[in-house]
């Protein structure tokens, strides 16, 4: 098939989730499509990503950065409010982005048209070419718990908008699209309750199970990891909480102990926590995995968040035991206490935590079945799969 496929950013480097998804997701849909990915400017590496997507037989268009693209301020909330849109998407509205698209439909026949959130869904047109949307997360949900989290009223105002235009935006926009694609069971739901007559795929989140492997060797004493986008609000939540409720718990017990923040961009408020015994911010890295390697216990202190968390998958891939919140294992269905600890007191947490740095045997034995999980229902061959049949299901 000819497949025309949007995004707002390029996903090579792939420095966040959404860039793994998207990438791998291309790597294999390239093997058995003809795929021309348009994307717009935003990192200083997308010439470099467009070139690692085009060795892989992909025809990459990239759209200059707009050089007037508004920030992500308060004014910019209150233009989308008046427009009855959110933030995230009236900032990325870039006429080019719209010409450059309208030019590729005027040029070439394709068999489907991916867009690849709600961020490209404002682009669509009638076309007669049949359209899918792939939605990473359900963004109405992520901002509901935002919104429970802060006590700041202007915060939890401007939350709460979002909130609602990203509930229209499910309900009004997503009917729009032959077909939607979402991360989760628990996705699913949600969208389903916005639109029941929707039709709605589960396409997971995955991992390579070949590049992830186990090296034991490099693991140390006493080390907890966190990885992640350090400039997306549910991570820097994530580490503020675990660094002020439970890490100290855990130095009781462990004074040594060592708790890694490894993830680009770290907001003010997470370099701040340098500042205490034990932690260390890395900023960005051209590579986690030596990073998960060293790690004793990989933690994921999420208490806000949608979809389906990569990095679980990665670490369980490199044999990790993990202690998780809810919502950080949230639509993986993993069995507590086999595959993963998944505790939400901190208190609880901490102990889950220190069980595991005392115990190699309980390490090792959580983590080579997380590693056979990851392996037998997580694998991104699998999964890009799963996506081409419902290309083709949509197409023809």
């Amino acid at each position: 098939m000819r497949i025309l496929f949007l995004s707002i950013t390029v996903p090579f480097p792939s420095t966040d989730g959404g860039r793994i998804r998207v990438l791998n997701l291309l790597k294999h849909l390239a093997k058995k499509n003809r795929i021309t990915f348009l994307a717009l400017e935003t990192e200083a590496t997308d010439e470099q990503g467009i070139a690692h997507l085009q060795s892989l037989g992909i025809e990459a268009h990239l759209v200059p950065h707009p050089p007037h693209m508004p920030p992500l301020t308060f004014r910019t909330g209150m233009r989308a409010l008046m427009k009855r849109q959110p933030i995230t998407i009236a900032r990325y509205d870039i006429p080019a982005f719209r010409r450059e698209f309208h030019a590729l439909l005027a040029n070439h026949k394709f068999d489907l048209i991916h867009y690849e959130m709600f961020h490209t869904a404002q682009y669509r047109v009638e076309t007669g070419v049949p359209s899918l949307l792939s939605q990473q997360n359900v963004d109405s949900y992520i901002w509901h718990r935002l919104c429970e989290q802060t006590a700041n009223l202007r915060r939890k105002f401007l939350f709460w908008t979002q909130k609602r235009a990203f509930a229209r935006h499910e309900r009004v926009i997503s009917p729009q699209f032959d077909a939607v694609a979402c991360a989760s069971e628990i996705d699913r739901e949600l969208l389903q309750q916005a639109c029941p007559n929707l039709a709605i795929e589960v396409i997971p989140n995955g991992v390579d199970i070949d590049l992830y492997q186990p090296n034991h060797a490099l693991e140390e004493d006493a080390t907890i990891i966190y990885t992640g986008s350090m400039d997306w609000y549910p991570n820097e939540d994530a580490v503020i909480y675990f660094a002020d409720e439970i890490f100290p718990r855990i130095q009781e017990k462990h004074p040594n102990i060592k708790f890694y923040i490894v993830g680009k961009d770290p907001t003010t408020r997470v370099r701040q926590l340098e500042n205490r015994q034990g932690i260390i911010v890395t900023g960005r890295v051209e590579d986690a995995k030596p990073y998960i390697a060293q790690a004793t216990v990989y933690v994921v202190p999420l208490r806000i968040g949608s979809g389906t968390r990569l990095k679980i998958l990665e670490a369980l891939a490199m044999e990790k035991a993990i202690v998780s919140t809810s919502v950080g294992e949230e639509g993986l269905n993993l069995i507590d206490g086999e595959e993963i600890f998944i505790v939400d007191d901190p208190s609880r947490f901490a102990d889950a935590v220190i069980q595991l740095i005392s115990n190699r045997s309980m390490r090792r034995r959580i983590g080579e079945k997380g590693r056979r999980r990851v392996g037998a229902d997580y694998d991104w061959r699998r999964i890009g799969e799963k996506l081409h049949a419902l290309y083709e299901s949509i197409a023809f």
